[in-house]
């Protein structure tokens, strides 16, 4: 139980008690709750009135009694009663005030705390997971959450969060052009008080906040050297009114954290790129001029293709390879590894399988050239999957053979069939095989032919995004009557929803051929 020696010691309710006497003009007792005298005394016992018939008034603090004050005496005064409610309310007041005195303190030493771990060499996701959980233990806040801006800054990210559910957090998208509330924060720097999240015409989601209990709210914004980084919000599950001192408390952890986070991140580009960035960049440029800049024209056929590597370098490729007569070769390749070894290898199944395909016409002794070059220049861990295809303009006779890539789908009159005809992967046995199958395309057929850092791509429960959701974006897309450009970019778009922001952990390749 809170009693009044918990905020003021025994020479100030001395002091109090000698004051309050000299003012009524009698004996006047201050005591803990259960009715006792708080200092012990030898004289004035309850003159005049038996201590059941003592004057008295309830002190309060935050709706508990933690103390009374009681009139041991007559007074002279005439109205004793409005006396004592007015030495009670000092007394709550004093203990208010030390009461926030020891909050403040609290919340200075926990951006101490932060204080010290900015400045350490911690990993930027821990800081900014110590900081939400602090505001919201230090400050009694009921959630806190940072958000960061994207590459493009056109939307706020979630990176840290504490009090809030799963749900809230994913309640859509904070696009800093439709967010009255934090474009104001990121334009002028300073903080924005929000009342009530669940009324207010600002807020975008207020059904979602009504739902999570939150109320009013403070925006504050994550500013570096003039430069917005993000934004930081604290909430309270009942109306209440920022003071200056929590509003200043939340900016100086903003301001720090800002900081932390922009040197975190220097820090990481420091430790990728030490030594070799210039190399590593004049490397990319030279493997992205490998990839088509353009998909070829060719009557009768729309094509579309995207490439997205997941480092300066990557070990996905796709190509477009013109044969006479009237021929075209499709290549989608990935290889095994990452970085600088995969790019190297990704250049030589290229080279290779452009030297063979112009001279020899056979597709299993194309994938069969293909491969005993990777052997002789691999090691045995290193391998690549390809898929090779054919298309002949005239008759649209298409043959293909698969070496362990992602089976291609062609998507016909709304279904989806796998071209998995082939063999294993190349790289491996020198004396490998691969079949090869053919078909005749029809108009509106579509092939989409991917590398398996789509099908592969994970969401924040390590959930892959699988053969299901390809076919089903792109039957979508098919369905809407887009292009094959725009069929791979929304294929893309719903691939990058699902997986949210969880990190790409390999390159992306995409090719779609609809055919007119």
């Amino acid at each position: 139980m809170t009693k009044l020696t918990d905020y003021l010691d025994q020479t100030t309710l001395s002091e109090l008690q000698q004051a309050f006497s000299g003012a009524a003009g009698a004996a006047v007792r201050i005591c803990s709750p259960d009715g006792r005298p708080v200092l012990e005394t030898s004289t004035e016992a309850g003159a005049g009135r038996a201590p059941g018939q003592q004057l008295g008034a309830p002190i309060t603090l935050d709706g508990a009694v933690i103390g009374s004050v009681r009139l041991g005496g007559a007074a002279p005064h005439g109205r004793p009663e409005e006396l004592l409610a007015l030495m009670a309310e000092m007394l709550r007041r004093l203990c208010q005030g030390e009461s926030r005195l020891r909050a403040r303190a609290k919340e200075l030493a926990a951006l101490f705390s932060l204080t010290s771990e900015f400045t350490g060499p911690r990993e930027l996701q821990g800081v900014l997971d110590q900081v939400t959980r602090t505001v919201v233990q230090a400050m009694r806040a009921k959630a806190c959450t940072i958000r960061l801006l994207s590459d493009d800054r056109t939307e706020l990210l979630i990176r840290s969060a504490a009090g809030v559910s799963p749900e809230y957090l994913n309640k859509g998208p904070i696009l800093v052009s439709q967010s009255v509330i934090d474009r104001e924060v990121l334009e002028t720097g300073k903080p924005v008080y929000i009342a009530d999240q669940r009324s207010d015409p600002r807020v975008l989601y207020p059904a979602e906040a009504r739902q999570e209990g939150i109320v009013s709210a403070l925006c504050a914004p994550l500013t570096y050297k003039g430069r917005a980084e993000g934004v930081i919000r604290m909430y309270t599950g009942e109306p209440h009114v920022f003071d200056w001192f929590e509003t200043a408390m939340l900016e100086s952890i903003a301001s720090q954290a800002a900081a932390a986070i922009v040197n975190a991140r220097l820090r990481q580009d420091a430790v990728e790129a030490a030594g070799i960035r210039r190399q590593l960049k004049i490397a990319g440029e030279v493997q992205q001029r490998l990839i088509p800049a353009a998909a070829p024209s060719v009557a009768g056929l729309d094509i579309g293709a995207l490439y997205v590597p997941c480092y300066e370098l990557g070990g996905d490729f796709y190509d477009f390879i013109d044969l006479p007569p009237d021929n075209l070769g499709v290549g989608v390749c990935d290889v095994s590894g990452k970085g600088v070894p995969a790019s190297l290898l990704m250049a030589s199944v290229r080279a290779s399988l452009r030297a063979h395909a112009v001279n020899i016409y056979d597709m299993s002794t194309v994938l069969s050239r293909v491969n005993r070059d990777l052997c002789a220049d691999t090691l045995t861990s290193e391998f690549a999957t390809l898929f090779y295809g054919v298309i002949d303009y005239r008759t649209r006779r298409f043959t293909y053979a698969n070496a362990g890539h992602v089976p291609p789908i062609l998507v016909r009159g709304g279904q989806c069939c796998p071209l998995a005809t082939g063999g294993g992967v190349l790289g491996v046995l020198p004396d490998g095989y691969w079949g090869h199958e053919h078909f005749t395309l029809q108009s509106g057929d579509v092939l989409v032919g991917c590398t398996d850092g789509l099908t592969e791509a994970l969401d924040h429960n390590d959930e892959p995004f699988g053969r299901q959701r390809l076919e089903a974006a792109a039957l979508e897309a098919i369905a809407d009557g887009r292009q094959a450009e725009g069929i791979a970019h929304h294929v893309l778009w719903v691939m990058r929803r699902f997986t949210g922001l969880q990190t790409a952990l390999d390159d992306l390749t995409l090719v779609v051929i609809k055919v007119q």
